[in-house]
Parts: structure tokens; C-alpha cells; sequence
């Protein structure tokens, strides 16, 4: 009857027995708690003063080990209670107990506000009693962090208080549509990732290649829509007609802002044999759609056909029976023999033989 008896007690003392001041413990209870600390220690990791074995209840009888307490976890799935027996007696006893884990992590040294970025010496170490979820615990996780709430002094660095930080640009002054935006109308502002939009974070150097697109106010944080980017295109320098060859004479590389057609010409080796299809103003951008390969062969015009190559090329002059473009294949007459051949356009008046 005493097993019972004993195991009854155990689990009485560990309802009651908890942070308790009860009177002065036995020797033997004492060494059997201080045994039970030390091992759980180790099986643990939990330093020994952080645990609490429930085994102070004054019913509770420690008898007189000739040996060391063997103690085990009666139950394979819980670390709350461990079996404690005495070798060479039959004296045995299951205890409640209770680990105390501690954290150790980041707290604010000063009362910051909401998307301040958080700094090194804006923090200290401190050791929690016990685990607090989404602690942060190293100075290196606070790297590019912003504040989404403001916080005071001896708060807890929280891994919800902070958001990855972003850098935005505010302005100083007013700013009128077609203005650029100089480096001294601008104040870098650091802002906590999700207080921020897309089209809000770009590279600094947009400035020096753009001006204003609408009339912006003091104190706004830009957009990339605020601003029309300098773009170089190709555009007419003159009026040209339909039909009207392209050349370095009428057209130009120029600086553009404002949101480019999707076909807009980028280069002047764009228009190399190219020409109007339609009338097109000075100072506009010439587009894929505005422009065609020039015809460089015309029905009835003479072609000098070139058969060969280097030493070994042979010339003839024949008649076009039908117009034709850049490398596009014509049928060409020999005006002598009244034979007719295929020929690629190689150029204005010239054609290379198949």
C-alpha cells in the first residue's frame, strides 16, 4: 500500500506545492531535489536554478538513500514529471516539475516612432524569465528595419514591430509641370517597406533624366508616375511627305518625355532605306508604323545585274519588269537576248544574281 500512498502525495504536492513557502525542507528532500535539478539539467539544457520539483509537501517522506537517486521520465512523451527511485529499496515516487525557460533577447533603449529605422544603439541586450514569441535576439536581424508602430523605452524588440525599410524621396518645394526636379528640391525619407508603393522606389538618379509630369506639391512623396523620363528617339527634323526617303538631312536624335509609343524608332540605323508612308509633322516621333522599306528598283528602270564575286563578278545591264524592295527577288530582262532571270535588290538600281 505504500506505492500508492506515495505516488497520491506526489501528485498532491504538485497542485499545491508551486512557488509555496512551506517549512524548512529535510535533508534527504533536499538532496533529492537538488539530484532531480542537476540531472533534468542535463537531459534538458535548463540551468538547475530554473527548475522546480514538486517535492517540498511536508507529507511527502525522502528516506535515507545509501546511493544516488536513480531518476528516469516515466513518460516518453512529456518532460513533466520524472520517477525518482532509490536503488536496493522499494521506495519509489513520480514528481511533478516545472522548467522556468529563459530568452534572451533585444529591448528599445529610447521612445521611437512609427517608421523610424531601428539602429544598433537604439537597442540593448536583456534575459527574459521566460520565452516571448517573436523575440528578436541579435543586433545583426535589425539590419535595413523601420518601425510599423511607435514604441517606448523597455519594450521588447518584437519581430511584428518592424518591417524591412525603404527609401523614398519627399519634397522640399513646389514643383511645376515640365520642371526638373533638382537633388536640393528632394529630402531622403527612410520608411517602412509596407507604408511605401511600388512605383515610389527607384533609383535617385531617375531624377537627373526626367522632369515634372503634373504640378507637384511641397511635402509629397514622389512617384514614378510624377515624373516623365528622358527617352532618346529618332524624330523628323522637317515636314515629311508620303514617299520621301529618310536621311541623317530630315530626321534626328533627340531627347523625348512622356510615355514613348510601343514601335518608336531608337536609332537612325533604323531608317536605312526606309521611307514616309504618310505625312509627318517636325518634332514628331517616328514609329515603325510611319515608316517602310523604300522601293529601290522600279518597273522599267535599268539594273545592273552583278553575277559572282570579287575578280570573278560579271555586270550586265538589264530592264526591271517589276518594282522592288531591299533583298526582295525581281524578274529582270535582258534587253539583247529577251531572256528574263531572277534576280535579290541589292541596292538603288542593282540587283545580285541567285
Amino acid at each position: 500500500m505504500h506505492k500508492p500512498i506515495i505516488f497520491v502525495l506526489a501528485l498532491l504536492a504538485a497542485s499545491l506545492s508551486f512557488g509555496q513557502n512551506m517549512q524548512p525542507l529535510t535533508a534527504n528532500k533536499q538532496l533529492l531535489i537538488s539530484q532531480a535539478q542537476n540531472w533534468l539539467s542535463q537531459q534538458t539544457g535548463v540551468p538547475a536554478e530554473q527548475i522546480e520539483i514538486a517535492a517540498i509537501d511536508r507529507r511527502l517522506r525522502v528516506p535515507d538513500c545509501k546511493s544516488r537517486f536513480a531518476i528516469t521520465f516515466p513518460y516518453a512523451s512529456s518532460q513533466q514529471t520524472i520517477k525518482v527511485e532509490c536503488p536496493g529499496s522499494k521506495w519509489q515516487i513520480i514528481v511533478a516539475v516545472k522548467m522556468r525557460s529563459s530568452a534572451q533577447g533585444l529591448v528599445f533603449v529610447r521612445d521611437m516612432q512609427i517608421n523610424e529605422p531601428v539602429g544598433a544603439d537604439d537597442v540593448e541586450v536583456k534575459t527574459f524569465e521566460r520565452p516571448i514569441k517573436g523575440l528578436v535576439a541579435s543586433r545583426e536581424s535589425l539590419d535595413n528595419q523601420s518601425l510599423v508602430k511607435a514604441v517606448t523605452a523597455g519594450d521588447a524588440v518584437l519581430k511584428r514591430y518592424l518591417a524591412e525599410s525603404a527609401l523614398v524621396y519627399k519634397l522640399n518645394r513646389e514643383i511645376l509641370r515640365g520642371e526638373a526636379v533638382e537633388l536640393a528640391d528632394i529630402s531622403k525619407v527612410t520608411m517602412s517597406l509596407p507604408r511605401t508603393a511600388p512605383n515610389q522606389r527607384f533609383p535617385i538618379r531617375l531624377f537627373d533624366e526626367s522632369i515634372a509630369a503634373r504640378d507637384l506639391r511641397a511635402g509629397a512623396i514622389v512617384s514614378r508616375r510624377d515624373l516623365n523620363v528622358r527617352q532618346m528617339v529618332m524624330m523628323a527634323s522637317t515636314v515629311l511627305t508620303r514617299g520621301q526617303k529618310l536621311s541623317p538631312q530630315n530626321t534626328e536624335l533627340k531627347a523625348f518625355y512622356g510615355k514613348l509609343p510601343s514601335d518608336a524608332l531608337l536609332m537612325a540605323s533604323d531608317l536605312k532605306q526606309m521611307e514616309a508612308i504618310q505625312r509627318i509633322r517636325a518634332g514628331e516621333v517616328l514609329r515603325s508604323s510611319d515608316v517602310r522599306p523604300m522601293t529601290m528598283v522600279r518597273k522599267g528602270d535599268s539594273v545592273v545585274l552583278n553575277v559572282g564575286a570579287g575578280l570573278l563578278n560579271i555586270s550586265t545591264t538589264m530592264i526591271a519588269l517589276e518594282d522592288g524592295k531591299l533583298d526582295q527577288q525581281i524578274t529582270l530582262l535582258n534587253p539583247e537576248s529577251n531572256g528574263q532571270v531572277r534576280a535579290v535588290v541589292s541596292g538603288p538600281g542593282e540587283a545580285r544574281g541567285l
